[in-house]
């Protein structure tokens, strides 16, 4: 560990006075706190607290054909009760089943870690663009719920989303006249010994505009599982229809299909900009019955929520929300998310505040509204663990140069 750290420091200190680039770097603080748990045997134990410290430092310098991207990250998290639910909010900034990373110091319930969470190597020219190194990846059209994104996709209740998790991947592009795009994507990750599994993804993509509207195929081997999709957008008057269809085949003999419709609209009221939209989300894997706890979900699901693929337990939800820009340094962002089986939801609202150019402000609340193994209330593990299912507040400040 002390080798790989002087490393990342001996690149921090010296790559970026080499070569006239642009480098800036982007500071986070964040903290959460937590009702306590049903499951606490005491009746007044102490609300849950997550605080986060996350400095990143970017680096960029491009030419007419060249271009290279680097982005350290180093992150402190503090939890003195570790139990959150782990699907329905942000994962750590750091999978340890798949992500280089060096701890620097960790106990219980804190750790410092770092990372090179971008170092990415691309060529490009007027039709043909090929990236290396380690970078993010996205698919699908998925507004809270995406099931054709399989790489480090964002949780439904994620506030801060201005960099995704990177990749170790090589992406190749060509662009035709037609408008037409192909990719073929390649992505390694770390093999948990434990884990008799592929890690490594393949995929190829297609993109083709139909007028106005646009239509992606996507094919993939994703850690052993076959992936088949389809994803389309549709202008329909002043809105824009969205639908992504997925075919997952576990083998031969277990294979589902997940599918999310969306619609957004943008208007303007009393001199305020407001943005609406609505999302179905159709959870093949996923149970219309939780009362059984944990136990009911399969274990290709619960593969799925602890890398990162998936956030969502039941097989029916529906997701709508609101972004109201009261004032042009003041915005509101307002989630309902609903299983439909179970009935329950749950509510997320947070207000952002811009004081300078370079800084931001968000403060919020979430409210769940379910009861015990319902999507949005508590989850039983076992007789000593349950997770989710409790009302939060949450601050965020964020600085930028």
């Amino acid at each position: 560990m002390n080798s790989r750290l002087m490393w990342l420091l001996t690149i921090l200190t010296f790559f970026p006075l080499t070569i006239a680039a642009d480098s800036n770097f982007r500071l986070k603080i964040s903290t959460e706190v937590s009702e306590a748990s049903a499951q606490t045997s005491e009746d007044d134990a102490d609300p849950s607290m997550q605080r986060l410290l996350n400095l990143r430092y970017l680096w960029s310098t491009s030419s007419d054909h060249w271009a290279f991207d680097l982005q350290l990250v180093s992150e402190f998290n503090y939890t003195p009760d570790p139990e959150r639910n782990p699907w329905l909010h942000s994962l750590t900034q750091f999978d340890r089943q798949d992500r280089a990373f060096w701890t620097l110091t960790e106990g219980s319930n804190y750790s410092l870690i770092a990372s090179i969470d971008r170092a990415q190597l691309t060529f490009k020219n007027e039709s043909f663009r090929a990236s290396l190194g380690r970078f993010p990846n996205s698919w699908g059209r998925g507004l809270v719920f995406q099931p054709l994104d399989v790489f480090n996709a964002f949780a439904p209740t994620l506030v801060d989303r201005e960099f995704k998790r990177g990749n170790d991947s090589l992406l190749i592009e060509y662009a035709f006249k037609s408008g037409a795009e192909f990719q073929v994507l390649t992505t390694v990750r770390k093999r948990l010994v434990e884990i008799r599994r592929p890690s490594n993804t393949f995929a190829i993509k297609y993109s083709i505009p139909i007028g106005l509207a646009e239509l992606e195929t996507v094919g993939a081997i994703h850690y052993g599982d076959e992936i088949f999709g389809v994803s389309t957008a549709l202008p329909v008057a002043d809105i824009v229809l969205r639908t992504d269809v997925v075919r997952t085949c576990i083998d031969t003999a277990d294979c589902h299909i997940s599918g999310v419709l969306n619609i957004d609209y943008t208007f303007s009221l009393l001199g305020s900009p407001i943005y609406i939209f609505g999302e179905c989300f159709y959870n093949g894997i996923g149970v219309t019955d939780l009362s059984p706890g944990y136990s009911a979900l399969s274990k290709a699901h619960t593969r799925r929520l602890g890398r990162g693929d998936l956030f969502s337990l039941g097989r029916n939800l529906l997701a709508v929300g609101a972004h109201v820009s009261w004032h042009p340094l003041w915005n509101q962002t307002i989630t309902v998310l609903t299983n439909t089986n179970d009935k329950s939801a749950l509510l997320q609202t947070y207000v952002s505040f811009a004081p300078t150019d370079h800084a931001s402000v968000n403060f919020g609340v979430r409210l769940p509204f379910g009861d015990t193994n319902e999507e949005f209330g508590e989850l039983i593990v076992d007789d000593e663990l349950a997770v989710g299912g409790v009302a939060g507040v949450f601050a965020e400040f964020i600085y930028y140069r």
